[in-house]
């Protein structure tokens, strides 16, 4: 911890120095305090000060003089001088080796704080809140770049040097460090860094890491063999797994986001090979294929079987489409290709055609619709199957449901007969022995009519029957047609016809 020495006369302005450096600064000064130059003198000699703050018209000793006897002691203090419009250019005379600056009262806060910042810089201070700000600044820039599709590398190369990033003349790399445990981003980051300081001390400046916006830790470093020592250092951690990818190694700053571009691409192999806990991009670069190596064809051929008795033929041809072998070997890109083409002939084609009444079986496409929602190949290729299975017999059950008209037949019946009572699409469906969501959507094409607007009408012609050739009360009536609630009937009879139940009666 800094200490600094705060000198002027008025106690109002010493305090309330005092207070604003207090504030901002409360983990990096021990604060002392002297009313006058002589006061001052007799603390620097007993107390080991780093930073001076002294007014200049003071009784007994003055400013000036307090900063020519500090001067004439060969102590390292860093001194900022306070002084009002009258004496301000007098004290701009006298400003020596070790004066940083000189503020006029009163003392503006932002520039007091920039002063002070400016000395700490000048000393090397190393304490959290700085380090914390630098961090701060530094991530917020460095997503800037890594985020913005359009920065140019000037763009770049200006952001790098202002947020402090070191040189590096013989090139660096970047890592992005993905947590295979579960691990909260910050407790990772945090990890890497214990692990840099172990390593390189204090060069660790040099190798910089931050939180990306995608949670992972980013690392720019200089030596490419870190890499392999993060790695046999993590080999032992039981709560602490990382998946490291690299870039290539980059000669200048401004390449910075074609060297993360590197890293993220070299980070979907953790797709295709989980076991792994290294891959560099030079690696991989290589790997790519051409369009009619893609099996379209046969993906296009599972979306003509669905609905068929051909189960294991649909299984055996989604196995030749996940050939892992060759999928490893062609690279990533195919892989995403694959996906592509199954989410435009399988699961987008029928989601259309049989719209929201099969909502049902596909609440899980959100998810099986990016193969990156799971953790390798294995676990997409899992997902995939069993989805398009379930569609497979969702469409055999719709196909069934159609041949076989009698179900409709019989579920209509039931309807006439029992729309007088608690009527729901779960009790016709539970009669007729059909899946709830086969029978809605089958229910829709076979009426023209979703099922609660099939009831309603059914309900409503019975009650117009009942208002022009009986005597009984409206909400007798509305009891009868199943409606226990007197302005739910009304509501839904004005909704049909137009007008109210009893305006019907008196033109009837």
């Amino acid at each position: 911890m800094y200490k600094v020495l705060i000198v002027d006369d008025e106690k109002n302005i010493r305090l309330g120095i005092q207070a604003m450096v207090k504030r901002e600064f409360a983990d990096v000064f021990e604060i002392l305090v002297a009313s006058d130059g002589q006061e001052a003198m007799e603390i620097i000699k007993q107390e080991p000060i780093d930073i001076l703050i002294t007014d200049i018209k003071m009784p007994r000793v003055d400013g000036i003089t307090l900063i020519q006897e500090v001067q004439e002691m060969k102590v390292n203090i860093s001194v900022i001088i306070l002084s009002g419009h009258d004496d301000f250019e007098y004290a701009k005379a006298a400003i020596k080796s070790n004066v940083k600056d000189y503020l006029l009262k009163p003392v503006n806060r932002s520039e007091l704080f920039q002063s002070i910042n400016k000395v700490l810089e000048e000393l090397g201070a190393d304490y959290e809140k700085g380090l914390e700000q630098l961090d701060e600044l530094r991530t917020s820039q460095l997503n800037l770049i890594l985020l913005n599709q359009n920065i140019d590398e000037d763009e770049i190369q200006r952001i790098c040097l202002k947020t402090n990033l070191p040189e590096y003349p013989d090139g660096y790399y970047v890592d992005i460090l993905v947590s295979k445990s579960g691990m909260e981003p910050i407790e990772s980051l945090h990890r890497i860094k214990y692990l840099l300081e172990k390593r390189y001390g204090q060069e660790t400046k040099h190798h910089i890491s931050f939180n990306d916006k995608y949670d992972n830790v980013v690392l720019i470093t200089p030596d490419g063999s870190l890499f392999d020592y993060i790695t046999e250092k993590l080999k032992d951690e039981k709560y602490f797994h990382l998946f490291q990818a690299v870039s290539e190694k980059q000669v200048e700053l401004k390449k910075l986001k074609e060297g993360y571009n590197q890293a993220s691409q070299a980070k979907k192999y953790q797709f295709l090979f989980p076991r792994c806990q290294l891959i560099q991009y030079e690696n991989i670069k290589g790997k790519h294929f051409e369009r009619e190596e893609l099996p379209e064809d046969m993906i296009y051929k599972i979306s003509n079987m669905l609905g068929t008795g051909r189960d294991k033929e649909l299984k055996y041809s989604l196995l030749n489409i996940f050939d892992y072998e060759k999928i490893s070997s062609l690279g990533i890109g195919y892989m995403e290709a694959i996906g592509e083409l199954i989410n435009k002939h399988i699961f987008d084609s029928f989601f259309n055609k049989l719209g929201e009444e099969s909502i049902e079986i596909f609440k899980l496409y959100s998810k099986v619709g990016d193969m990156y929602n799971y953790k390798d190949f294995h676990d997409y290729y899992y997902a995939v199957e069993d989805l398009v299975m379930r569609l497979h017999e969702y469409v055999k059950q719709v196909k069934s449901v159609y041949s076989d008209q009698k179900y409709m037949g019989k579920a209509i019946k039931y309807i006439e007969e029992n729309f007088h009572t608690d009527l729901n699409l779960a009790v016709v469906s539970n009669y007729i022995s059909v899946n709830y969501s086969y029978f809605s959507h089958t229910f829709k094409e076979f009426t023209g009519s979703n099922f609660v607007d099939y009831v309603k009408k059914i309900r409503i012609n019975e009650a117009k029957k009942l208002l022009k050739e009986t005597d009984y009360k409206v909400f007798e009536i509305g009891e009868m047609v199943g409606y226990k609630n007197s302005k739910q009937f009304a509501r839904v009879f004005r909704e049909l016809e137009g007008i109210s139940p009893k305006e019907f009666r008196s033109q009837n």
